[in-house]
């Protein structure tokens, strides 16, 4: 069974297609995941180590940067991402 819905080899974040508990392996597609947060169905989980204002990368496209380091593992959502749509809104 699939875990994760990786949507392009560029992203450095997949989508749970399950729920996701703390502690749980995840060996899929080449990856080798420890999932360190609980993440809902849906939503989305590092892939690689993400650094503080690294771009946030689905689709092989730029959605967002990282507001804090995000290690791979870990839930990728509102709480350590800002959409690039938000930020250049907030510029003007």
């Amino acid at each position: 069974m699939r875990n994760l819905l990786i949507l392009n080899t560029a992203d450095n974040i997949a989508v749970a297609l399950t729920d996701l508990k703390v502690g749980s392996k995840i060996e899929q597609d080449g990856l080798e995941i420890k999932v360190a947060n609980k993440i809902p169905r849906g939503h989305k989980i590092a892939t690689k180590n993400i650094a503080k204002d690294e771009g946030i990368i689905k689709y092989g496209e730029r959605m967002g940067h990282a507001t804090s380091n995000i290690e791979i593992g870990e839930h990728v959502h509102t709480h350590n991402v800002l959409g690039d749509r938000l930020s250049a809104e907030q510029v003007k």
